[in-house]
């Protein structure tokens, strides 16, 4: 549905395959669904975002998870 909501967690991938399975996962989803990331490193976190809002996506939420150093949160909504 419209809006459903997805989570994948590439805490453990290296870049560039962090942005390959965000953007795998974005494509099998439809318009208006969110998926919600959990990566390791800002430069992960960069260029997860970078990667997103290139292929035209919004980025709700972008934060640090609470207590867990180095570990971040992105909320994508598909477009």
């Amino acid at each position: 549905t419209e809006n459903e909501t997805f989570f994948i967690d590439i805490t453990e991938k290296k870049c560039p395959m962090t942005t390959v399975y965000v953007r795998a996962k974005l494509d099998a989803m439809t318009s208006g669904q969110t998926l919600e990331v959990r990566l390791h490193g800002t430069e992960t976190r960069r260029n997860v975002g970078a990667s997103v809002r290139a292929l035209g996506h919004a980025i709700l939420a972008d934060s640090p998870v609470a207590g867990s150093p180095d570990l971040y949160f992105l909320s994508v909504k598909r477009r």
